[in-house]
């Protein structure tokens, strides 16, 4: 394929991919409705989610089984796509289950070890309850979803994201605030709401899936069937991805500890800030996603040469964007602060210092989620990121933060430029990675690289 029309194709296939999911965010409308009842219940809803956040990032550690189904689709081995995603429904169901009733168990210790005050704990209780049943129901959702978008199939994902988040809008305006003829619920009502719309996302996509006779539609005894010889080979390669994002998470959660530790209005502001990133890094979710499918079509494909240039348009159009990314980010951080006008003046304060931070660091953010997400998992190179994660959170980061938050009692402002350190050395040490081209693997022909 020359130059020109490879050009064509990339153009193509990266507008199927990425316009379907850069629209499929809407936790920003959750965070400005559960806002408006002040410190605690931001704080509390922090730090639940925080539970929630290391048991879903565990659960994307095991959908990297999903690389797999790319390359294996990428080669035309529908069989082999049956039996990975098998795998990976099995596994992620096993996983969810276990660490969704462990989490039930110590709910209370939990939220203490975020929110060292035990009215506010009590108060987060019920919401957490109803948060860990809609990671169960997610198991399964994403777990379809994911392999969706693998094959290609994101325009579904679309259609189904925006549906179910119209449901948990509408349900959110209903029972936190007790409209419609619902009695108020407050937080506990956005657990409720969360819950229903991921009910419906995946009937969704299993009725979908079952109803068209996509390639994912096993059936239980094809679950069941496990071929040991093919999981180990895969697990060979996964299991580093699981540890990879159980270290990040539980690395994440300690950095929320060290926030809380500071006070309510310190985990507060950290949690409007981490929310707020997640939305304006909209823009390289949906790169880093078609990025994975399409480098890793290419590496099942055996052509190594066409996902390495890919990944380097890719890597320069993530620049550009994070450019500009950064400086809307910043333009607009004083009319974010104002959409939390029922916060105390030092929550909104510390929001806009850490969103001028946040902005400072964007094209680390960006950079890190292509190479991390977009390159080095398509390639299966889970156990570099592995090692990544381990120097720049545990060895470099983490202990920062927590010297300036419990040791020197810094301001937050300060305290989160330490946090940031993680990304930008992550991406430092990730670009070497990169240039190296020791990512582009093949995971369907083990033994062959670039």
């Amino acid at each position: 394929m020359n130059a020109s029309s490879l050009d064509r194709t990339f153009r193509k296939d990266v507008a199927a991919l990425v316009i379907p999911l850069v629209g499929n965010s809407f936790s920003l409308v959750n965070t400005l409705m559960v806002g408006r009842l002040g410190d605690a219940a931001i704080a509390v809803v922090a730090a639940a989610g925080q539970v929630g956040f290391m048991l879903s990032m565990i659960l994307s550690g095991v959908y990297g089984m999903n690389a797999f189904i790319t390359q294996y689709d990428g080669g035309r081995d529908q069989a082999s796509v049956r039996k990975a995603f098998g795998l990976m429904l099995l596994s992620g169901t096993a996983v969810t289950l276990t660490l969704v009733a462990a989490a039930f168990l110590f709910r209370k210790p939990l939220l203490l070890a975020f929110v060292h005050d035990p009215d506010a704990a009590a108060y987060g209780m019920p919401y957490l309850t109803v948060l860990l049943a809609v990671y169960a129901v997610n198991a399964v959702k994403d777990a379809y979803g994911g392999a969706l978008g693998a094959i290609g199939r994101a325009k579904l994902t679309l259609v189904v994201g925006f549906a179910a988040m119209a449901v948990n809008v509408a349900l959110d305006y209903a029972l936190i605030y007790g409209h419609f003829g619902f009695e108020p619920l407050g937080i506990v009502g956005a657990a409720w709401s969360t819950l229903v719309s991921s009910i419906v996302g995946a009937a969704a996509f299993v009725g979908w899936v079952y109803a068209r006779k996509l390639p994912f539609n096993v059936s239980p005894r094809e679950i069941l069937a496990v071929d040991f010889a093919f999981a180990k080979r895969v697990y060979a390669k996964t299991l580093p991805l699981v540890f990879h994002e159980g270290l990040w998470s539980l690395g994440n959660m300690l950095y929320a500890a060290a926030f809380g530790y500071m006070g309510v209005s310190a985990l507060a502001a950290f949690q409007l800030a981490r929310t707020f990133n997640g939305y304006f890094m909209m823009g390289v979710f949906g790169f880093a996603y078609a990025a994975n499918v399409m480098i890793g079509r290419k590496l099942g494909q055996e052509n190594a040469g066409e996902a390495i240039r890919y990944a380097r348009t890719f890597t320069k159009w993530t620049v550009l964007i994070a450019l500009a990314v950064g400086a809307a980010s910043a333009a607009a951080s004083p009319w974010i602060v104002r959409l939390f006008g029922r916060a105390s003046a030092e929550v909104r304060t510390d929001f806009e210092h850490i969103l001028f931070i946040q902005s400072g660091v964007m094209l680390a953010y960006f950079l890190n989620n292509l190479w991390i997400v977009g390159l080095f998992r398509a390639g299966g190179d889970n156990a570099y990121t592995m090692k990544l994660i381990l120097v720049t959170t545990w060895l470099i980061a983490l202990p920062l933060v927590f010297a300036g938050a419990c040791l020197l009692h810094w301001p937050v402002e300060l305290v989160y430029i330490m946090f940031a350190l993680e990304e930008v050395s992550k991406a430092c040490i990730g670009y070497f990675r990169y240039r190296s081209n020791r990512w582009a693997n093949s995971l369907v022909r083990p033994g062959l690289s670039s």
